[in-house]
């Protein structure tokens, strides 16, 4: 049996070139979301909760979800997870799977509604985290590690709140000690906060 010679001779060519593979190509939109939001609610490694705290609770993701649906915020707040995903100086196989930063998004939803938190405190909670302020992620970026480091984020900012909140109370209690002008008070309330005179240690004059 004659054996047939099946292999091809294929022409010389010049040497292979190598294509890269495609890496992930941080957006220009959210570039510019995460500049403004660094620029406006931080200052250096310090987060201005103060002024993230007076962004109205109408623009606040449970607000936002009001307005465009569960689904549309769901969508976004996964394309910020995946910003930070391919941000973090890791393997692909060290970050969260489509399926797992789908889940973590739904996560970062409910601690919107539990806090009140805006797309701007999530922004600016990926960036900061990202830079390693709640601590760096150990040689693989997990669904518990973000939720952990974003309890970090939400107790700084609840003591920020408390203590505005401490704040305006006092400067109220300070506005209603004070009378104001044209303020209808009872005769007896005057004289309950007049200085009381001993007339007997007078001094004549």
């Amino acid at each position: 049996m004659n054996s047939v010679n099946n292999v091809v001779t294929m022409e010389p060519q010049g040497p292979v070139v190598s294509v890269p593979r495609k890496r992930f190509v941080r957006s220009l939109e959210y570039e510019i979301i995460a500049n403004l939001a660094k620029n406006q609610y931080t200052n250096g490694e310090e987060v201005l909760f103060e002024r993230l705290l007076s962004i109205p609770l109408a623009e606040r993701v449970p607000g936002l979800i009001n307005d465009y649906g569960l689904q549309r915020a769901h969508r976004l707040i996964k394309m910020l997870l995946q910003e930070f995903c391919y941000g973090i100086p890791l393997p692909k196989s060290a970050k969260l799977s489509d399926t797992k930063i789908a889940a973590c998004a739904c996560d970062l939803i409910l601690a919107s509604y539990e806090d009140q938190l805006s797309l701007e405190d999530l922004v600016v909670f990926l960036e900061k985290a990202k830079e390693g302020k709640y601590g760096k992620f150990k040689g693989v970026v997990t669904h518990f590690g973000i939720m952990q480091k974003l309890e970090q984020y939400r107790n700084d900012r609840s003591e920020t709140y408390f203590a505005l909140k401490e704040e305006q109370e006092r400067k109220r209690k300070e506005e209603n000690e004070i009378p104001r002008i044209g303020e209808v008070r009872s005769i007896g309330e005057i004289m309950q906060q007049a200085e009381v005179i001993d007339m007997t240690k007078r001094k004549s004059g």
